[in-house]
């Protein structure tokens, strides 16, 4: 499989999403085998003391596509799409992503596209342990916790620049008996 990311107006993304799709579905036909996501994770959020989970892009005017074809030949036709800035290229000019971006990338598909909160042991003192959820396969390091919003920042690297992101994580008792410890 191979993954390309496409940079877009941000805001923008569901909008291009569905343009790139149709434009992707019209050029190849019945070879049409390319899926796009907006990576997204899925964010407990507290309002009035309840908690609400809300879906927040991982990176903002970002689009992950992937392909068993080579999208090479529509370099110029992606850059022609409304709100769509094109593929993100390497230094090289090639867009297909390889080393740690076909990792991450590879993490984010095989979650569809959607990041949920994982199930973590935190005990103050001792480090994070993940248990449960798509960040105990995460090859990114954990930086810090925030344990009264449920969240985990965590650095990756991204086109050779390390990004910090706050990542949901629900937060068990370390006697293995689920619940929230806050």
């Amino acid at each position: 499989m191979n993954y390309y990311f496409i940079a877009c107006r941000s805001g923008k993304e569901e909008k291009t999403k569905a343009h790139l799709l149709r434009l992707f579905a019209r050029e190849m036909g019945e070879e049409f085998d390319v899926q796009i996501y907006i990576p997204m994770r899925e964010m407990i959020d507290r309002r009035k003391g309840k908690k609400i989970m809300n879906n927040r892009p991982i990176l903002p005017g970002y689009l992950l596509a992937a392909s068993e074809e080579d999208l090479s030949l529509y370099i110029q036709d992606v850059r022609r799409v409304v709100s769509c800035y094109g593929f993100l290229r390497y230094v090289d000019r090639s867009i297909t992503l390889r080393g740690v971006d076909y990792a991450y990338a590879a993490w984010i598909m095989h979650n569809k596209g959607t990041i949920k909160p994982s199930r973590a042991i935190f005990k103050k003192g001792e480090p994070i342990k993940i248990i449960d959820g798509p960040m105990k396969d995460f090859f990114g390091t954990i930086v810090a916790v925030d344990y009264r919003h449920s969240r985990a920042t965590v650095e990756f690297e991204f086109y050779d620049v390390i990004r910090r992101v706050s990542m949901p994580v629900e937060f068990i008792e370390s006697d293995g008996s689920i619940g929230d410890v806050m």
